[in-house]
C-alpha cells in the first residue's frame, strides 16, 4: 500500500518541523518522518536569533518560546584561570520601534522542537518516530520514497532536512564543499553541574589552547550544556566524551575544585565544519538546514538559518501546488544560497579568530578581540552582525528593484513591525496584521484606499489589504493608526508596499496596477507551467 501526500520531510528537527508548520496551517497534506525513535533529548544548538523570533511569531509559538527561554543572560570570559570580562549578551533596552524582539533568547533545540512539535499537534499534525528514509526515485510526477519501516510513500515534492549526515543529500549525489577543521575536536553535552552560580555562562581560554564553556539551560531540570575542546594525540586519536573526561577537562581549565559534574543526559563529539551544497533543489527534491549547509557554531546561527530554510521554502511549496508557476520554487536557491554563504563565511572567521591554537590569530585573539569585546558599543555591534535582521533578498527573481532613492526598507528587505491602534483605538502591531499565511499589501495615505478596495476585491483570497495613516478613524475594514509605520517604512502618501507570506518586501509602487500584475505573475494558476 502507498501512501500520496503531497510533500513529504524527512528529519523533525527545527527545519522539518518548522516547514510541516508553514504546510498544515495551509491545508497541504504532508508527512514528517525521522528515523531516531523518538524525540532528540541534546541542546546542540541553543539561541533563537531575533529574525527567527519573528518566525516564530507568525507562527504562532513566540509566547512560549519567551515563556522557556532566557535573555540577556551574560558571559563570564576567563583567560586561563582569571576573569576577564563579563560581557552583556543583550542590548538590555527591549523592544525598539521596528525590533520586537531585539535580543537572543537563550533556548535548547529540544525545547524548541518540543514547542514546534506541540503547535503541530494543535493542527492535527504529527511526526512518524522510527521511519528514516530507506531510498526515493522521482520523476516528472513526483517521489516515490521507501521508508526504513517498510512503508511506501508518493509525493509532489520531498524536502531533506535530515542533519549533517543527509540521507537525502547522500542519494542525491550532492556533495558538500567548504571546510572541516582538523586540528581540534570538541566534546560536547549536557550535564548537571553544582557549585557554580547559574546566574551567567561561562567559557575559559587557556595559555594551552585549551577552551571550556559551560552554560545554563532554561527550563532544563538544571542541565547545563558544556563544551571543550580536544586536540587529536600523536596517533590521532581523540577521548570520547564520557563524564570522567569532561570532569577532568573541567577541573583543569577552569582551577575549580569545588564544582561537581553529575548527571549527564547527553555526551557527544564532533568537529567544526563549514560546507554547503552547490544547489538546494534538485527536480523535485529539496534541501534545507543541516542537510544542505553546516556551520561552526560561532554567532549561533545553525539552528536559525535551518529555521528560516523552512520558512522561506513552505510558502512557496504551498502556492506551487495550489496552482502558482513551478517557477516560484527556483527563488529558494536563489535567496537562501546567498545567505548560507555569508553564514559559513562568518561563522568561520569567528571560529578561525576565537579557536585559534597557536600564531598570529591566536596573538590577536588574547590581545586585540578579548580588550575590545570588553567594549559595550563593540560587543553590541557583534551581537547586531548575528541578529539576522538584515538579511535581504534584493537579487531575488522575486524582488522587483525600485527608484534607488528611496531609503530602507527597500524591495528585498525584511519589512519591520511598527506599533499603532486600530479604527476603534486598540493596540495593534503590525506583525498582528502580516501574521498568517496571506499577502498584505500597506497602502500609506487616505488617497489609498481605494487602491487597496480593488487589489482586495482582486486577490482577497490570498492578500489583506491595510490602510496606514498616522491618525484615524479611517473608513477601512483593516487599519494601522500611527506615525511609526509610516517613518520606518519611509513611504510617502500614496505609496503602496506589498508584503510577501514570509515578511519581505516584494515591491514598492504607487500604482494598484503594478501589484496587481505582480501577485498575477507570480501567483496566477494560467501561468503555471504544465509540469508544474
Amino acid at each position: 500500500m502507498t501512501r500520496n501526500i503531497e510533500v513529504l520531510v524527512v528529519g523533525a528537527g527545527p527545519t522539518g518541523l518548522t516547514l510541516a508548520l508553514e504546510l498544515a496551517r495551509r491545508g497541504v497534506p504532508y508527512l514528517v518522518t525521522e528515523k531516531s525513535a523518538g524525540p532528540a533529548i541534546g541542546s546542540r544548538g541553543k539561541g533563537l536569533q531575533p529574525r527567527s523570533l519573528e518566525v516564530l511569531d507568525d507562527l504562532g509559538v513566540i509566547d512560549e518560546i519567551l515563556a522557556n527561554g532566557e535573555t540577556g543572560l551574560p558571559l563570564r570570559l576567563h583567560q586561563g584561570h582569571t576573569l576577564s570580562v563579563e560581557l552583556a549578551t543583550a542590548a538590555g533596552t527591549g523592544a525598539r520601534p521596528g525590533v520586537p524582539y531585539p535580543d537572543l533568547v537563550l533556548l535548547p533545540e529540544w525545547r524548541v522542537e518540543k514547542v514546534l512539535r506541540d503547535r503541530l499537534a494543535e493542527l492535527g499534525g504529527e511526526v512518524l518516530y522510527g521511519a528514516g528514509l530507506a531510498s526515493f526515485q522521482q520523476d516528472a510526477d513526483g517521489v516515490t520514497a521507501v521508508l526504513e519501516n517498510g512503508e511506501t510513500v508518493h509525493a509532489r515534492y520531498l524536502v531533506g532536512c535530515d542533519g549533517g549526515h543527509s540521507t537525502v543529500r547522500r542519494q542525491l549525489g550532492a556533495t558538500m564543499d567548504g571546510r572541516t577543521h582538523d586540528d581540534q575536536y570538541f566534546l560536547v553535552g549536557d550535564v548537571t553541574i553544582d557549585g557554580l552560580r547559574d546566574d551567567a555562562a561561562y567559557a575559559w581560554f587557556g595559555d594551552d589552547g585549551g577552551y571550556l564553556a559551560v552554560s545554563p539551560l532554561p527550563n532544563a531540570d538544571g542541565a547545563w550544556q558544556y563544551q571543550a575542546n580536544v586536540v587529536p594525540g600523536p596517533d590521532g586519536s581523540v577521548p570520547d566524551p564520557t563524564l570522567d573526561i569532561f570532569r577532568e577537562l573541567f577541573a583543569a581549565r577552569s582551577g575549580r575544585t569545588d564544582v561537581t559534574l553529575t548527571e549527564a543526559t547527553w555526551l557527544s563529539r564532533y568537529r567544526f565544519n563549514a560546507r554547503m551544497v552547490e544547489h538546494y533543489r534538485h527536480g523535485r527534491v529539496f534541501l534545507a538546514g543541516d542537510a544542505a549547509h553546516v556551520h561552526s557554531p560561532a554567532g549561533g546561527q545553525g539552528m536559525n538559518t535551518g529555521i528560516q530554510d523552512a520558512y522561506n521554502l513552505g510558502w512557496k511549496l504551498a502556492a506551487v501546488l495550489d496552482g502558482a508557476p513551478g517557477a516560484l520554487l527556483d527563488s529558494y536557491d536563489a535567496e537562501r544560497i546567498p545567505v548560507a554563504a555569508e553564514v559559513l563565511a562568518g561563522s568561520s572567521r569567528g571560529f578561525e579568530s576565537v579557536f585559534a591554537l597557536r600564531g598570529a590569530r591566536r596573538f590577536l585573539r588574547d590581545h586585540l578581540i578579548f580588550p575590545l569585546v570588553k567594549r559595550p558599543a563593540i560587543m553590541s555591534r557583534l551581537l547586531a552582525k548575528t541578529n539576522q535582521l538584515a538579511i535581504a533578498y534584493p537579487d531575488s527573481p522575486l524582488t522587483v528593484t525600485e527608484d534607488s532613492r528611496h531609503g530602507s526598507p527597500r524591495a528585498g528587505d525584511r519589512a519591520p513591525d511598527a506599533r499603532g491602534i486600530t479604527a476603534d483605538g486598540a493596540p495593534v502591531r503590525l506583525f498582528d496584521i502580516t501574521r498568517g499565511t496571506h499577502w498584505t499589501v500597506l497602502g500609506f495615505g487616505a488617497e489609498t484606499a481605494g487602491l487597496l478596495r480593488e487589489l482586495q476585491a482582486t486577490h482577497g483570497a490570498y492578500v489583506r489589504a491595510c490602510l496606514v495613516v498616522d491618525s484615524g478613524p479611517a473608513d477601512f475594514p483593516t487599519m494601522l493608526a500611527g506615525p511609526e509605520a509610516g517613518r520606518l517604512f519611509r513611504a510617502h502618501p500614496g505609496t503602496l508596499v506589498l508584503i510577501r507570506p514570509d515578511g519581505y518586501l516584494a515591491l514598492r509602487a504607487t500604482s494598484a496596477r503594478t501589484v496587481d500584475d505582480y501577485l498575477a505573475r507570480t501567483l496566477s494558476p494560467a501561468a503555471a507551467p504544465a509540469t508544474a
